[in-house]
């Protein structure tokens, strides 16, 4: 994905990279699992999940858009996480 402006910053994009079929996971059931890969820059995330080849897309794909606004929030971090130096989260104006 291009990347996107942000106040005169790059933001560099969260995208999926690859979906496909694996094993499921030890003591798991089935044989319709996926993994996923999710990278930015030199982040990378895997996941594995069960359904189709369209649901888990479609799951990752979703992931992938949350994340991105999540990286493009007001302050630049998500409000969800609190930094040590705060004793209560910030507000979700």
């Amino acid at each position: 994905m291009p990347a996107v402006k942000k106040d005169s910053a790059i933001f560099k994009q969260y995208s999926v990279v690859s979906v496909e079929k694996t094993r499921a996971p030890a003591g798991a059931d089935g044989d319709n699992w996926f993994k996923y890969v999710v990278e930015r820059d030199n982040s990378q995330i895997v996941g594995n999940m069960r359904g189709t080849l369209n649901q888990v897309t479609k799951y990752a794909r979703d992931f992938v858009d949350n994340l991105n606004l999540r990286a493009q929030s007001k302050k630049g971090y998500s409000h969800w996480v609190i930094s040590p130096s705060q004793k209560t989260p910030p507000s979700k104006a």
